[in-house]
């Protein structure tokens, strides 16, 4: 029998809508799948270190502060399709997952006016067990896998920790006021900082500051790769003051082991040590 064109057209369209119609459903099921959404850059970088491949989707907007995170559609689409929430804990991304009716790990306590725990290994290595225990009832098939991941990272985390007790007693002046945890832990000496707020110190802020550090020997400045200073190229260029990169995490798209042995490896050759 031979099939007018007209024919000919209504099957190719049926079976062009059923093609259709299965990849929509195939899609819609990949979307779907069992993830963890991650709000804020370092707790992104850290949880990325226990999960399984798949089993994790950073929710944070790229470039995102984690101090003023918005409630976007981007943000929005992640977290509907996703499980579970994982967030750093600062009011920006708490008050997002507060409301989803999932499950929710806070890193941070509430009200925690310095929200940089990360900087500190000792403190990062309190938060192993809870993102493990968290992935674990979402996942309990790979157990045994975040098992071995969070294994390794502590392994990491001790090695950090002792890179970082080295430098107890230095003089460090730094960017951003973000060094607290990491003064308080390990003893390094902050002498001062070149932002207060969003915004840099005031000229007579500066003048004292260098005042100080004349009396200072080996300080260094903790510069922040991804946000130029006016006023560290003054200490720079009035007192040769020696400096090194940090990243303190706030935009990451690295994991956690990789930044911080970066950071401390170029602060440790800026000593050198």
């Amino acid at each position: 029998m031979v099939m007018s064109n007209s024919h000919r057209e209504k099957i190719f369209y049926l079976v062009a809508y059923v093609l259709i119609g299965l990849l929509l459903v195939s899609c819609t099921r990949k979307e779907s799948v069992s993830r963890v959404a991650v709000l804020g850059s370092p707790a992104y970088a850290v949880v990325s270190e226990i999960a399984g491949q798949g089993e994790i989707v950073n929710a944070t907007p790229v470039g995102s502060d984690p101090h003023y995170m918005e409630f976007t559609p981007s943000v929005a689409k992640v977290l509907e399709q996703s499980n579970a929430v994982i967030a750093l804990g600062t009011s920006a991304d708490r008050k997002i997952a507060r409301e989803l009716s999932k499950p929710k790990l806070f890193l941070l306590p509430e009200g925690l006016e310095d929200p940089h725990v990360w900087l500190s290994p000792k403190r990062v290595m309190e938060w192993v067990p809870r993102i493990q225990s968290f992935l674990d009832e979402q996942f309990p098939g790979n157990k045994d896998l975040h098992a071995e991941n969070a294994k390794t990272f502590m392994g990491v985390l001790w090695e950090l920790d002792a890179q970082f007790e080295r430098l107890s007693g230095y003089c460090f002046v730094t960017q951003h006021p973000a060094f607290a945890y990491v003064e308080h832990d390990y003893g390094w000496r902050v002498l001062g900082t070149l932002e207060i707020g969003e915004a840099e110190i005031s000229p007579n802020q500066l003048i004292a500051l260098m005042e100080t550090l004349k009396s200072e020997k080996n300080c260094l400045l903790l510069l922040n790769p991804y946000e130029p200073s006016k006023t560290a190229e003054v200490l720079k260029e009035q007192l040769n003051v020696p400096w090194a990169y940090f990243d303190i995490l706030e935009g990451a798209t690295r994991n956690y082991s990789f930044i911080m042995t970066e950071n401390i490896d170029g602060v440790l050759n800026a000593l050198g040590q």
